[in-house]
Protein backbone atom coordinates (compact mmCIF):
# COMPACT_ATOMS: atom_id res chain seq x y z
CA UNK A 1 0.00 0.00 0.00
CA UNK A 2 1.86 3.19 -1.36
CA UNK A 3 -1.24 5.67 -1.00
CA UNK A 4 -4.43 6.18 1.47
CA UNK A 5 -7.23 4.16 0.12
CA UNK A 6 -10.79 4.18 0.60
CA UNK A 7 -12.85 0.66 0.34
CA UNK A 8 -16.44 0.65 -0.19
CA UNK A 9 -18.26 -1.91 1.42
CA UNK A 10 -21.50 -1.16 -0.11
CA UNK A 11 -23.21 1.78 -2.74
CA UNK A 12 -25.35 3.84 -0.90
CA UNK A 13 -27.89 6.63 -2.61
CA UNK A 14 -27.59 10.02 0.20
CA UNK A 15 -29.70 12.84 0.29
CA UNK A 16 -27.24 15.91 0.65
CA UNK A 17 -25.25 14.36 3.50
CA UNK A 18 -23.53 16.42 6.01
CA UNK A 19 -20.53 14.69 7.84
CA UNK A 20 -19.45 14.64 11.37
CA UNK A 21 -15.87 14.16 12.12
CA UNK A 22 -14.41 12.30 15.54
CA UNK A 23 -11.03 10.96 15.60
CA UNK A 24 -8.26 10.63 18.70
CA UNK A 25 -7.07 13.92 20.00
CA UNK A 26 -7.37 16.49 22.65
CA UNK A 27 -9.59 14.86 25.48
CA UNK A 28 -10.89 12.17 23.25
CA UNK A 29 -13.71 14.58 22.53
CA UNK A 30 -14.20 13.69 19.13
CA UNK A 31 -13.72 10.41 19.48
CA UNK A 32 -16.69 10.10 22.38
CA UNK A 33 -18.69 12.19 20.39
CA UNK A 34 -18.64 9.91 16.76
CA UNK A 35 -19.01 7.10 18.86
CA UNK A 36 -21.82 7.70 20.56
CA UNK A 37 -23.52 8.89 17.82
CA UNK A 38 -22.62 5.67 15.88
CA UNK A 39 -23.90 4.01 18.74
CA UNK A 40 -27.41 5.52 19.88
CA UNK A 41 -28.13 5.92 16.13
CA UNK A 42 -27.13 2.63 15.16
CA UNK A 43 -25.14 3.85 11.70
CA UNK A 44 -24.25 1.72 9.33
CA UNK A 45 -20.69 0.94 8.07
CA UNK A 46 -20.21 1.63 4.52
CA UNK A 47 -16.53 2.80 3.91
CA UNK A 48 -13.14 2.13 5.60
CA UNK A 49 -10.20 4.43 5.10
CA UNK A 50 -6.42 2.69 5.03
CA UNK A 51 -3.30 4.60 5.22
CA UNK A 52 0.55 3.89 4.61
CA UNK A 53 0.26 7.33 6.80
CA UNK A 54 -1.04 5.27 9.71
CA UNK A 55 0.92 3.89 12.44
CA UNK A 56 2.32 0.42 11.75
CA UNK A 57 0.49 -1.75 14.10
CA UNK A 58 -2.68 -4.11 13.77
CA UNK A 59 -5.55 -4.50 16.11
CA UNK A 60 -5.45 -7.91 17.91
CA UNK A 61 -9.40 -9.15 17.53
CA UNK A 62 -11.18 -11.18 21.00
CA UNK A 63 -11.28 -14.21 18.06
CA UNK A 64 -7.39 -14.08 17.86
CA UNK A 65 -7.69 -12.74 14.45
CA UNK A 66 -6.16 -9.10 13.52
CA UNK A 67 -6.83 -6.20 11.23
CA UNK A 68 -4.84 -3.12 10.02
CA UNK A 69 -5.89 0.64 11.94
CA UNK A 70 -8.33 2.10 10.01
CA UNK A 71 -10.63 5.36 10.14
CA UNK A 72 -14.38 3.95 9.27
CA UNK A 73 -17.36 5.83 7.37
CA UNK A 74 -20.89 5.10 8.81
CA UNK A 75 -24.06 6.40 7.96
CA UNK A 76 -27.41 7.15 9.12
CA UNK A 77 -30.67 7.61 7.22
CA UNK A 78 -32.74 11.10 8.52
CA UNK A 79 -36.40 10.97 9.24
CA UNK A 80 -36.93 14.25 9.63
CA UNK A 81 -34.02 16.09 7.94
CA UNK A 82 -32.96 17.27 4.35
CA UNK A 83 -29.43 15.54 4.48
CA UNK A 84 -28.37 12.45 6.24
CA UNK A 85 -25.28 12.07 8.11
CA UNK A 86 -22.11 10.92 8.02
CA UNK A 87 -20.05 9.85 10.69
CA UNK A 88 -16.47 9.51 9.89
CA UNK A 89 -14.17 7.98 12.92
CA UNK A 90 -11.45 5.80 13.81
CA UNK A 91 -8.71 4.10 15.83
CA UNK A 92 -5.99 6.47 14.59
CA UNK A 93 -4.66 10.04 12.56
CA UNK A 94 -1.79 10.13 10.72
CA UNK A 95 1.42 10.24 11.72
CA UNK A 96 2.93 12.55 9.90
CA UNK A 97 2.42 16.14 8.46
CA UNK A 98 2.49 14.71 4.93
CA UNK A 99 0.52 12.40 5.81
CA UNK A 100 -2.19 14.14 7.63
CA UNK A 101 -2.50 16.53 4.25
CA UNK A 102 -2.38 13.29 2.35
CA UNK A 103 -5.30 11.39 4.21
CA UNK A 104 -7.64 14.77 4.82
CA UNK A 105 -7.22 15.92 1.41
CA UNK A 106 -8.21 12.53 -0.09
CA UNK A 107 -11.48 12.72 3.18
CA UNK A 108 -12.71 15.88 1.64
CA UNK A 109 -12.43 14.77 -2.34
CA UNK A 110 -14.41 11.82 -1.31
CA UNK A 111 -17.23 13.51 0.63
CA UNK A 112 -17.44 15.94 -2.23
CA UNK A 113 -16.69 13.72 -5.34
CA UNK A 114 -18.38 10.50 -4.14
CA UNK A 115 -21.42 11.25 -1.33
CA UNK A 116 -22.06 14.59 -3.18
CA UNK A 117 -22.35 16.23 0.73
CA UNK A 118 -22.53 19.38 1.55
CA UNK A 119 -21.52 20.33 4.92
CA UNK A 120 -18.69 18.79 7.49
CA UNK A 121 -18.27 19.28 11.24
CA UNK A 122 -14.99 18.18 12.76
CA UNK A 123 -15.09 17.86 16.56
CA UNK A 124 -12.24 18.34 18.88
CA UNK A 125 -10.84 19.49 22.29
CA UNK A 126 -9.58 22.85 23.23
CA UNK A 127 -7.58 23.15 26.36
CA UNK A 128 -5.34 26.19 27.48
CA UNK A 129 -4.99 25.06 31.38
CA UNK A 130 -4.70 21.66 33.60
CA UNK A 131 -7.59 22.77 35.78
CA UNK A 132 -10.69 20.63 35.82
CA UNK A 133 -13.21 22.26 33.53
CA UNK A 134 -16.75 21.94 35.34
CA UNK A 135 -18.84 23.66 32.46
CA UNK A 136 -17.63 23.24 29.38
CA UNK A 137 -18.03 25.96 26.47
CA UNK A 138 -18.06 25.15 23.04
CA UNK A 139 -15.40 27.24 20.57
CA UNK A 140 -15.82 27.24 17.14
CA UNK A 141 -13.73 27.88 13.79
CA UNK A 142 -15.29 27.91 10.23
CA UNK A 143 -14.96 28.38 6.56
CA UNK A 144 -16.28 31.54 6.50
CA UNK A 145 -18.30 34.37 8.04
CA UNK A 146 -21.90 32.48 6.36
CA UNK A 147 -21.34 29.68 8.45
CA UNK A 148 -20.48 31.95 11.82
CA UNK A 149 -23.83 33.44 11.44
CA UNK A 150 -25.25 30.50 10.97
CA UNK A 151 -23.88 29.32 14.81
CA UNK A 152 -25.10 33.10 16.07
CA UNK A 153 -28.18 31.32 18.03
CA UNK A 154 -26.31 28.04 19.18
CA UNK A 155 -23.95 28.77 22.15
CA UNK A 156 -21.34 28.63 20.16
CA UNK A 157 -17.95 30.57 20.59
CA UNK A 158 -16.04 32.61 18.03
CA UNK A 159 -13.22 34.19 18.50
CA UNK A 160 -12.50 33.39 22.02
CA UNK A 161 -9.41 30.65 21.27
CA UNK A 162 -5.66 30.92 20.05
CA UNK A 163 -2.79 29.17 18.57
CA UNK A 164 -3.62 26.26 16.20
CA UNK A 165 -5.73 23.89 15.47
CA UNK A 166 -3.85 20.24 14.89
CA UNK A 167 -4.66 17.38 12.81
CA UNK A 168 -8.23 16.62 10.90
CA UNK A 169 -9.92 18.56 13.13
CA UNK A 170 -8.17 21.59 11.42
CA UNK A 171 -7.02 20.30 8.06
CA UNK A 172 -10.86 19.13 7.34
CA UNK A 173 -11.92 22.51 7.46
CA UNK A 174 -9.21 24.05 5.37
CA UNK A 175 -9.03 21.18 2.98
CA UNK A 176 -13.14 21.86 2.80
CA UNK A 177 -13.00 25.79 2.38
CA UNK A 178 -10.79 25.30 -0.95
CA UNK A 179 -13.02 23.13 -1.94
CA UNK A 180 -16.48 25.30 -1.65
CA UNK A 181 -17.23 23.48 1.16
CA UNK A 182 -18.90 25.18 4.28
CA UNK A 183 -17.85 23.36 7.36
CA UNK A 184 -16.57 24.54 11.22
CA UNK A 185 -14.64 22.64 13.79
CA UNK A 186 -16.82 22.45 17.07
CA UNK A 187 -14.11 22.37 20.65
CA UNK A 188 -15.19 21.49 23.54
CA UNK A 189 -13.48 23.04 26.37
CA UNK A 190 -11.24 20.20 28.23
CA UNK A 191 -8.23 20.74 31.33
CA UNK A 192 -6.20 17.91 31.33
CA UNK A 193 -8.13 14.66 30.77
CA UNK A 194 -6.81 12.36 28.57
CA UNK A 195 -10.97 11.11 28.00
CA UNK A 196 -13.36 14.71 28.87
CA UNK A 197 -17.64 13.24 28.54
CA UNK A 198 -17.97 16.69 29.57
CA UNK A 199 -16.98 18.15 27.20
CA UNK A 200 -17.72 16.17 24.92
CA UNK A 201 -21.53 16.48 26.29
CA UNK A 202 -21.21 19.51 25.27
CA UNK A 203 -20.53 19.13 21.57
CA UNK A 204 -23.35 16.70 21.57
CA UNK A 205 -25.70 19.21 22.81
CA UNK A 206 -25.11 21.83 19.71
CA UNK A 207 -25.24 18.90 17.21
CA UNK A 208 -28.31 18.15 18.48
CA UNK A 209 -29.77 21.75 18.50
CA UNK A 210 -28.10 22.43 14.89
CA UNK A 211 -29.30 19.11 13.42
CA UNK A 212 -32.73 18.29 15.24
CA UNK A 213 -31.50 14.79 16.60
CA UNK A 214 -33.21 13.75 20.31
CA UNK A 215 -29.41 12.46 21.68
CA UNK A 216 -29.94 10.49 24.95
CA UNK A 217 -27.22 11.55 26.68
CA UNK A 218 -27.04 9.14 29.37
CA UNK A 219 -24.09 7.06 29.09
CA UNK A 220 -22.02 10.28 29.07
CA UNK A 221 -23.64 11.45 32.33
CA UNK A 222 -22.83 8.05 33.87
CA UNK A 223 -18.91 8.94 32.64
CA UNK A 224 -19.17 11.97 34.24
CA UNK A 225 -20.25 11.06 37.54
CA UNK A 226 -17.43 8.13 37.38
CA UNK A 227 -15.08 11.01 36.19
CA UNK A 228 -15.64 13.34 38.92
CA UNK A 229 -15.34 10.21 41.64
CA UNK A 230 -12.51 9.54 40.48
CA UNK A 231 -10.93 12.83 40.42
CA UNK A 232 -12.33 13.76 44.32
CA UNK A 233 -10.39 10.37 45.38
CA UNK A 234 -7.63 11.69 43.69
CA UNK A 235 -7.24 15.27 45.28
CA UNK A 236 -7.82 13.05 48.74
CA UNK A 237 -4.96 10.98 47.98
CA UNK A 238 -2.72 14.00 47.21
CA UNK A 239 -3.46 15.89 50.38
CA UNK A 240 -0.52 17.58 52.26
CA UNK A 241 0.60 15.09 54.71
CA UNK A 242 1.51 16.85 57.95
CA UNK A 243 5.39 15.70 58.98
CA UNK A 244 5.38 13.82 62.33
CA UNK A 245 8.27 16.09 64.58
CA UNK A 246 12.02 14.97 63.17
CA UNK A 247 10.20 13.86 59.68
CA UNK A 248 10.69 15.66 56.29
CA UNK A 249 7.51 17.09 54.50
CA UNK A 250 6.56 14.52 51.87
CA UNK A 251 3.59 14.69 49.73
CA UNK A 252 1.85 11.04 49.04
CA UNK A 253 1.12 11.17 44.71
Amino acid sequence: MEKSIIKMKKKIKLKSPIMIVGLPGIGSVGKLVAEHLRKEFKAVKFATLYSPHFPHQVIMRKDGSIRLVSNSFYYIKSKNSASDIVILTGDVQAVTPEGQYEVNAKIVRFFKDVLHGSFIYTIGGYSESESVVNAPRVFANATSKKVISKFADSGVEFGKTKGSIWGSAGLLVAFAKMNKIDAICLMGETGFLDVDPAAAKAVLLVLSKKLGLKIDTTNLDKMIDATAKMLKELEQSTTFQEPREGQKPSYIR
